[in-house]
């Protein structure tokens, strides 16, 4: 080595700097650990899911996991007269306050109501057109003050029932002006007592005070967010926003009370978050929302953000197993609501 190779080493080793033997370890703050929302430990077994299961004619009852509980109902026969506790194609299922479940018997053209064991209280109907009779009704709901509501869908209007099946209103007409209705669906009812009703054929929401007085609608056709391809049911979250479910969009849309399109959650198809041909949405207490996803065959539920948590249901005519279902309805034991609900 010569001696301009050796002061030029001994000036790069001058030069760099010092190694520590020791590996340094970034400091880095401390973290929390993240906060877990007020919903993640809810437990659903309290929670109860009523099916209107219409291809197996039947009521079938699920906990809010999915657990099987009972069944009710038999297929009736083709023509009438029909019997107490059987079913043609029921499409809608409620619970009223004091537990009782009324079932939208739709091919029967009638409604019935049963106790919470499933046992035939009373039935209401008979085809036609009138107060106590219907045509092809779809929708049922139990309203806060104790009555319900009917959508007889192929009369194109609107009926409330005391709780003896006494008529008391009657509100809708065949056609499309405000207050009209065409083939209603879907039927929900808010803290207020203003109702919604899923226009399926209008291609809109109407909305409608306590007494049936028309207030304001949202929609018209079309497949882009905001828009309605067959809406099929409707349901208020506790915040105040609204899903709506397209049988032929596959798809849930959510908007405000004005109707301002918000967010769109759904596809075509059968992974987890799809759909084919939903039919039915409620959302439970704590802001859960269950669907009923008619040509899969199975109901879905979803968290809060509306991010998938569970399925359950096949094809057939066992327990947990639907052909086609249509509706659903929740109950619940009456501890297990929040408290601040």
């Amino acid at each position: 080595m010569t001696q301009d190779q050796e002061e030029l080493n001994s000036t790069e080793t001058e030069d760099a700097p010092e190694v520590s033997s020791a590996l340094e370890i970034a400091e880095t703050p401390e973290t929390l650990p993240e906060e877990k929302p007020k919903w993640a430990d809810v437990d659903h077994s309290k929670l109860y899911i009523w099916v209107a299961d219409s291809g197996n004619d039947r009521i079938q009852k699920f906990d809010g996991n999915g657990r099987f509980l009972f069944q009710f109902g038999r297929s009736a026969g083709t023509r009438p007269p029909y019997r107490p506790e059987e079913f043609k194609t029921p499409f809608g299922v409620t619970v009223d306050k004091e537990g009782n479940i009324w079932v939208a018997d739709t091919g029967c053209h009638r409604i019935q109501k049963f106790d919470p064991e499933g046992d035939f209280i009373l039935e209401v109907g008979s085809e036609g057109w009138g107060q106590e009779k219907f045509y092809w009704p779809e929708a049922i709901i139990a309203e806060p003050m104790g009555t319900i509501l009917v959508a007889d869908t192929h009369n194109h209007c609107l009926k409330r029932y005391d709780d003896d099946g006494d008529f008391l209103l009657g509100f809708g007409f065949p056609g499309d002006f405000d207050g009209f209705c065409k083939f209603p669906t879907g039927l929900a009812v808010d803290q207020e007592g203003n109702i919604y009703v899923a226009d399926r054929d209008n291609q809109r929401i109407q909305i409608f005070n306590s007494d049936g007085q028309f207030l304001s609608k949202f929609g018209e056709y079309g497949s882009e967010d905001g828009r309605f391809n067959f809406p099929c049911d409707v349901t208020v979250r506790k915040d105040g926003s609204l899903l709506v479910i397209e049988k032929s969009q596959n798809r849930i849309q959510m908007f405000d009370r004005e109707g301002n399109h918000l967010e769109s959650f759904g596809e075509l198809g059968k992974r987890n978050g799809q759909f084919n041909c939903p039919m039915g949405i409620v959302e439970d207490p704590f802001g859960f929302v269950f669907v009923v996803d008619t040509q899969n065959n199975r109901i879905q539920k979803f968290d809060p953000e509306m991010n998938f948590m569970a399925k359950w249901g096949s094809s057939g005519n066992e327990e947990k197993q639907f052909i086609n279902p249509s509706g659903l309805c929740l109950s619940w034991e009456p501890d297990w609501v929040p408290v601040d609900e």
